[in-house]
């Protein structure tokens, strides 16, 4: 910044000035020091504007990286949600299966205990019709035998 750079002329410009004999005391050019002064004035606004410019840039920095965050810790979030979600979606997708292969179980053993009464159907009736063709038979012959 241009005004230490003219602080520190002044301050040269008193410890280099000449000394008043006996006294703590300097002569200053007036000239040159009121320049000095006049340079000092003019640029303090610019510095200053410089500086206001530079807390203002580190402002909209700070705010940047706090909404950058915001939306980085956003993001983790829904990502978060998702990988719950889709955890969720497993176990229901895991339960629903479960219950259709118990389903499918349960069906296969009913279909199987229906297929096991018709054929015990099926084969009680070709028992009784082969008792009487049996039956048939034995009347037959002994009628056979009776004739003979």
């Amino acid at each position: 910044m241009k005004c230490f750079q003219i602080i520190e002329q002044l301050q040269s410009l008193i410890i280099n000035s000449s000394k008043i004999p006996l006294s703590n005391k300097v002569v200053i050019n007036q000239d040159e020091i009121l320049n000095l002064f006049d340079e000092l004035l003019r640029v303090i606004p610019d510095d200053i504007k410089d500086a206001q410019k530079i807390i203002e840039d580190r402002q909209r920095i700070l705010i940047d990286a706090q909404q950058e965050g915001e939306i980085i810790v956003k993001e983790a979030q829904d990502t978060i949600d998702k990988m719950i979600n889709q955890d969720e979606i497993t176990k229901l997708a895991k339960e629903k299966s479960d219950q259709i292969l118990a389903f499918a179980k349960q069906t296969a053993r009913d279909v199987r205990a229906g297929a096991n009464a018709y054929a015990d159907e099926i084969l009680e009736d070709a028992q009784q019709y082969l008792e009487k063709l049996l039956e048939t038979l034995k009347k037959s012959r002994e009628e056979l035998n009776q004739a003979r």
